[in-house]
């Protein structure tokens, strides 16, 4: 009788790090399926250099959801292979989100009362981790504002692909329709501090609450329908203004960090998306060029472009994988900038704002003994 076949040998364990260290970051269920064929498979995936490796060959943090405001209440809509550590609640709508964290904030009830009479939480979505930060007290009873949160080695010291548990800012601006007034939270001191203090060249101008840009240490607000972004730099705790070009002027603008790393902002006109680049002029200067422009008519469904209340806006973009959300009358959609794929992500068009959420999720299995060798 013939011998049985013998079964092919094991792969090397050194093999089975390069195989799933090319599965896509975006999926981060088929890293824990890998993970789960043996406890060999299990030691080597699991393994903080190999989760190392990940990031760093990856490079990008994946989009594993994004956060919707619906009135004063937000929701995190996933992608199927990644859910929340401790959803969003309600009463705490998203401000912002980025590396790793999201900053929501208590809704404030009853009329009359300023926004800082409540807290700002920051919420790591992946471990469940929520921080509430103190109350901010200003004597200055602010019309309107926005706020950011980021790793607190945003200037080029950290790569961000894992820093979601360590130091964090918030950065508070605010006005009152005469002056700018900048605040900043450090985790690690646990309080707030006064950075920086401006007239406002334009009495009355609002700060739009909505999504911002990090550059580097420069962090970019939008005011409502006005001529000008509003710059905070961290380094320098200086607060200023950079005209928009006339073409922007009365548009609903998303600021965004473009692929080489300048300021560009995001507009829809007349069923066409915009982007706008700020470049450099021989003479030291700075000014706007158009880098592109999409026609949404031939990528979105006819539906969707029924200006029913409002026709289509940018309501916010996922800096680092270029995809971009447009609010309509039919939904939210999605338009990735390198392939121009469309996808409709959420149904609902009465909303207040979307936050992409980025960050590496490589999943640890909490009982390895449980695992067939």
């Amino acid at each position: 009788m013939a011998a049985p076949p013998r079964p092919p040998p094991a792969l090397m364990d050194e093999l089975v790090e390069e195989i799933a260290l090319r599965i896509p970051p975006d999926d981060p269920a088929r890293l824990l399926r890998a993970a789960l064929v043996c406890k060999r498979w299990y030691r080597v995936l699991s393994d903080p250099g190999f989760r190392r490796r990940f990031r760093e060959f990856h490079r990008t943090p994946p989009m594993l959801g994004f956060i919707r405001n619906l009135g004063p209440h937000s929701t995190f809509v996933a992608t199927p292979s990644f859910r929340p550590n401790r959803p969003a609640r309600w009463n705490c709508p998203a401000v912002d989100a980025r590396h790793g964290r999201v900053l929501l904030h208590v809704a404030a009830e009853g009329s009359g009362r300023s926004p800082l009479d409540n807290p700002f939480v920051v919420w790591d979505p992946i471990t469940g981790d929520r921080r509430e930060l103190p109350l901010l007290r200003s004597s200055i009873y602010p019309s309107s504002w926005n706020a950011a949160v980021l790793c607190a080695s945003s200037a080029g010291v950290c790569d961000h692909l894992d820093c979601h548990r360590g130091p964090f800012l918030v950065v508070f601006v605010s006005s009152n329709g005469w002056r700018i007034v900048a605040y900043v939270f450090s985790s690690e001191a646990a309080a707030w501090s006064k950075h920086a203090s401006v007239q406002l060249p334009v009495p009355g101008n609002r700060i739009s609450l909505g999504p911002s840009a990090l550059i580097g240490n420069v962090l970019y607000f939008m005011f409502f329908f006005g001529t000008s972004v509003l710059k905070y730099d961290l380094g320098a705790r200086e607060i200023s203004q950079v005209q928009l070009p006339p073409e922007c002027f009365l548009a609903r603008i998303v600021p965004m960090t473009t692929d080489d790393g300048r300021l560009g902002v995001a507009i829809v006109v007349d069923n066409r998306l915009y982007l706008w680049s700020r470049e450099s002029c021989p003479d030291g200067d700075a000014g706007w060029v158009q880098s592109r422009v999409i026609e949404l008519e031939k990528l979105l469904p006819n539906e969707a472009l029924t200006a029913l209340h409002g026709g289509v806006d940018v309501d916010g973009i996922a800096d680092g994988v270029a995809v971009i959300f447009l609010r309509t009358d039919k939904g939210v959609f999605t338009i990735d900038l390198k392939s121009c794929q469309v996808k409709k992500v959420y149904k609902d068009s009465w909303i207040s704002g979307n936050f992409p959420f980025l960050s590496f999720y490589t999943p640890a299995l909490a009982a390895a003994s449980t695992i067939e060798g």
